[in-house]
Formats: structure tokens, sequence, C-alpha cells
């Protein structure tokens, strides 16, 4: 009778373990402020983008969006833009799913939680220009952080928290 006991202790501290929540600070809308940006033009030089793209990425209009999703343990994710929005419904944490990229193609992608940062994982699926990506997200006051590397840049975008 005690074995089965420890079984049962050992396999819920395991599910709870597995399951991982997005903190409650996560979720809001953010609206990316352009002046707090650091190093995000040499980061899209560093990932090849010409001078053309550069700019008009650097000039479009960004949004990150988390929201609670009707399943328990979900969230969805958006990624607005001026140029091209994408959503990710009922996204757990550590589970992969196949979803589009702004290069609209397919990737496999994974958000993780580490500590209290947030990590979005792309690999894209199919051929062309895109790379294996990781977003890094945390809070800072009523901003949302998010850094980017591209081999030995490291880029931060500061996203205010507008709800």
């Amino acid at each position: 009778m005690r074995s089965l006991a420890v079984l049962s202790v050992v396999a819920l501290v395991g599910l709870s373990a597995a399951t991982k929540n997005l903190p409650e600070k996560f979720y809001g809308k953010f609206l990316c402020e352009d002046a707090k940006n650091e190093n995000f033009d040499e980061y899209l030089t560093a990932k090849g983008y010409s001078w053309f793209t550069r700019k008009l990425i650097v000039f479009a209009k960004f949004e990150k969006v988390f929201a609670r999703s009707t399943k328990p343990g979900h969230f969805s994710f958006e990624n607005l833009t001026s140029k091209k929005d994408v959503s990710y419904k009922d996204v757990e944490i550590g589970k992969q799913f196949v979803g589009e990229g702004l290069d609209s193609t397919k990737h496999e992608i994974t958000f993780t939680l580490e500590g209290d940062h947030v990590f979005e994982k792309h690999h894209p699926l199919e051929a062309g220009e895109a790379k294996d990506e990781t977003y890094e997200y945390y809070m800072e006051g009523d901003y949302l952080v998010n850094k980017m590397e591209a081999g030995s840049i490291i880029a931060k975008r500061y996203y205010k928290r507008t709800e």
C-alpha cells in the first residue's frame, strides 16, 4: 500500500512538473517602441537582409499579444505588424506545433519556459532563406523585452504594455 502511495505522489509531481503555464505577467498587448530598440538594424544585417528589406522591417509597426485560451494550460499568441499578422491559438508550453512564420512559410514552433523567460523557437519546414530562430521574451516593468541573436549580434526590442 505504501509503494502505491509513493507511486501516486511521484506521478503527480511528474505531471505538475510537465505542465507549465505562461506566467501571468505576460498576458496582455504590447506595442513596440522603436526608440528603445537596441542593435536591431545590426541584427537584421547579420541575418543577411538587404538595406531595403531592413528599412521595411524597421518602419513596420509591431504588436505582440499573449492571451488566455479557453483550454486550461494553454495560451494564444499574436505577432501583429503593419505588413503581416501571425496568430497561434491554444499554444501549450513545451509542445511543438506547425504554424506560419512572418516569412509566410510553415515552421515547427515550440514555446518553452525557463525561469521567468519565454522562448519561441522556429524551425522552417520549407525551402527558402529562413533559418532556425529563437526569440526570448522577458518582462522589465511594463515592457515586454524581445531578445534576438544572430552570430555575435544581440538585439533587443522593447514593447510597452497597452492592455
